[in-house]
Parts: structure tokens; sequence; C-alpha cells
């Protein structure tokens, strides 16, 4: 889409993705809102998808302001989903990615309320990976390996973030 914003986009979501998950809900919605758009909508005006990519990123948003329960199940459900969508596009493009999208979705908002924060942790991470990548336009065998560092890295730090969040530091685990 916008390289500098998926960047940006792609680095919060690595680096604070579960602290401010209510901002990655907001930014998964508006990529998925942007992929279904492009499948529904093709043919319509480019407002027209940039409307509907906007109103699935603030509704997820509000949502995951509210009600947390339903905020992590749906930030999972539309991570789930744009990986899925992704995936699909990678190995089978120009495929009807709906099937895919629900079934991504479905299993990962499971996933997501269930195990909540570190569902959410890896979830934005494998998001804001993608979108990382993608904003350098890297494929094959250095776009996989670069994804994969930056989903470890960003699993790393935000662990690491919670657990200080959480008042477990490494000093006080020595005393």
């Amino acid at each position: 889409m916008y390289p500098i914003a998926d960047f940006v986009a792609g680095a919060l979501l690595l680096t604070l993705g579960r602290k401010v998950f209510w901002l990655f809900v907001g930014i998964a919605g508006f990529y998925v809102g942007i992929e279904v758009a492009r499948a529904l909508l093709a043919g319509q005006p480019g407002w027209l998808m940039w409307v509907v990519a906007v109103g699935a990123g603030v509704i997820g948003a509000l949502l995951a302001m509210f009600f947390q329960r339903v905020g992590f199940a749906l930030a999972g459900f539309y991570a789930g989903g744009y990986m899925a969508l992704v995936v699909a596009e990678r190995f089978a493009p120009g495929a009807i990615g709906v099937a895919s999208f629900l079934i991504g979705g479905v299993v990962a908002a499971i996933l997501a309320a269930w195990l909540m924060d570190w569902a959410i942790i890896v979830l934005s991470c494998l998001v804001g990976a993608a979108l990382v990548v993608a904003s350098f336009g890297l494929e094959g065998s250095m776009g996989v390996l670069v994804y994969a560092g930056l989903v470890a890295l960003g699993i790393v730090v935000q662990a690491r973030l919670m657990h200080v969040a959480r008042g477990v530091s490494d000093r006080g685990r020595e005393q």
C-alpha cells in the first residue's frame, strides 16, 4: 500500500501490539478492511475502499477499548484472517480468500480469547512483521528470514515489556 505507513504500523505492532492492543485491533482491522474491500468492491471508487478500511479499524479499536475480551477475540479474528489472506495470496494468487479469511480468523479469535496476552503478542508480531517485510518489498528466502527474525524479536521485546509491566524484573528474580 504505502511503504512508510506499512513500516510504521508494522513497527508499532512488533513492539507495542499487546501494550496498546486496541491500536493493534485498529491497525489489523484497517488492513483487513482494505483486503476485503479489494475483493468485494473491485471496480468501485478508491475512496469507498478507504471508508470500509477505516470503518473496520475504528469499530475494532472501539470494541477493544470498551469490551476487552471481545477486543482480544476481534484482534485474533482480524489478525488470523489477514494472515490467512496473505498466505493464500502468496501460495495461490488470485484464489478467493473468503474461506481462508474466515477459517484463519475464527481459529485465531478462539486462541486470542483463550490465551489472551500471549496470543496478542504472537499475532501482533506476525502481522507487524508481515507489514515491515512488505514495506521493504522483500520476497523469497530473504523475506522469510527477515520475517522470522522480526517475529522472534517482536515476541522477545513484547514479552519483556509484559514482564516489566507486571513488576517481574530480572533483578527481582535474583533476590
